[in-house]
């Protein structure tokens, strides 16, 4: 069984876009399927973290 805080560690490192989900996996000392099992929203993290469209400056 996989415990929250170690959950919670997960979803607070995978918007960093530099945290691969494998290294996150191995950091945790778990498998990227336990990860994908435990984290339903892992791939809108993921997402969530791909930089945006910058606005234009204003004149």
């Amino acid at each position: 069984m996989v415990k929250e805080d170690l959950i919670r560690k997960a979803r607070d490192m995978l918007p960093n876009p530099a945290n691969s989900v494998e290294s996150i996996a191995r950091i945790l000392g778990v498998s990227v399927g336990t990860l994908y099992n435990h984290v339903p929203d892992l791939k809108q993290l993921r997402v969530s973290s791909a930089p945006g469209k910058l606005e234009e400056p204003r004149a």
